[in-house]
């Protein structure tokens, strides 16, 4: 099975958006939909447009829909790979999510599910004609409630496209299994260790627990505006309100090593967190040293303790709590 993301596009009409139709209808649609206004944009006559139209009306299934692109060349003669991979590539069992005004949805394929080219009027206004059924939406909730790498996925890309992580893979089809009380998706046991954590923990989830841990230990906030691109060397900028001084951290997901001389030149303390372990240079028998490694075995006693229940993300409690059930 393959986990997808889909954009959907806010196409209005007085009947409602392309997102109302798909949570209301159980559908997945997207455009390309051979209307009026596309056709316009290939130098057809008025003559043929009318035949074009009575052709369209006639759509009865994807080959009737590819013959009229290359027939009349339109979208260049070709069907657009996105509605090339809605009709040969989305399978039942499949899982789609979805983005409607910060609002994230999860959808399930089902078994019934066919892809279909509806023609109506309606659909024709709101561009939303090329579709598939039978699908199964759940709401998830804001940016907080799904792993990072789901968020990410919506940055750019194709208007359908795979998303290969392995988290959020597991992060669906559990969430799936937990949200309809039933064993849906199968082999996902769940070893209730550090190793896990951090597997299933997307890299932005890695940074949100490491901020969290430094609020609980020593209360430091976060300045969100400092985390922009223009500052790679670290994520973002805390502040200690015992004296205003800032505090830095750098924080990599896997085996990936952090040297840190590279960090000694900041004014303020400093905090470096791999999941592989991996701190160079760190002379930890110097007292005046303004650079700590928090420890991966620390950070997740950190996040399976109490002190971490209310202030980590929706994200990260769905592992932890899962992973505490286990260990009770």
């Amino acid at each position: 099975m393959t986990i997808w993301r889909s954009h959907i596009k806010i196409v209005g009409s007085p009947g409602g958006s392309r997102i109302d139709l798909c949570l209301n209808k159980s559908v997945l649609a997207m455009g390309w939909s051979l209307s009026d206004r596309h056709l316009e944009g290939n130098n057809i006559n008025e003559t043929d447009k009318q035949k074009i139209q009575k052709q369209r009306s006639g759509i009865k299934s994807y080959d009737d829909y590819a013959a009229l692109i290359k027939e009349w060349n339109v979208y260049g003669g070709s069907v657009d790979d996105n509605v090339r991979r809605l009709y040969y590539n989305v399978k039942p069992d499949d899982l789609v999510w979805i983005r409607d005004k910060g609002i994230y949805y999860i959808g399930r394929v089902g078994e019934n599910s066919q892809w279909i080219y509806d023609s109506s009027r309606e659909l024709l206004d709101r561009d939303s004609t090329t579709q598939r059924t039978d699908i199964e939406w759940i709401k998830v909730g804001d940016e907080s409630s799904v792993p990072g790498a789901v968020t990410i996925a919506f940055i750019r890309g194709k208007t359908l496209q795979r998303i290969a992580s392995r988290e959020v893979e597991t992060f669906s089809k559990h969430y799936y299994n937990t949200i309809m009380k039933k064993e849906h998706y199968q082999g996902l046991a769940i070893e209730p260790n550090k190793e896990t954590l951090y597997s299933l923990l997307s890299p932005t989830d890695c940074e949100d627990l490491v901020c969290a841990y430094l609020f609980s230990e020593y209360k430091y906030i976060v300045i969100p505006s400092t985390n922009k691109k223009s500052t790679e060397l670290y994520e973002c900028v805390l502040l200690d309100p015992k004296d205003r001084s800032h505090i830095y951290i750098q924080v990599k997901k896997g085996n990936v090593s952090i040297d840190a001389n590279e960090f000694r030149h900041l004014q303020g303390k400093v905090f470096l967190f791999t999941s592989g372990e991996t701190v160079n240079n760190l002379d930890s028998n110097n007292k005046n040293e303004n650079i700590e490694q928090i420890s991966p075995e620390k950070l997740f006693d950190f996040a399976m303790s109490d002190a971490a229940k209310n202030i980590v993300s929706d994200s990260i409690s769905y592992w932890t709590e899962y992973m505490r059930q286990e260990l009770s």
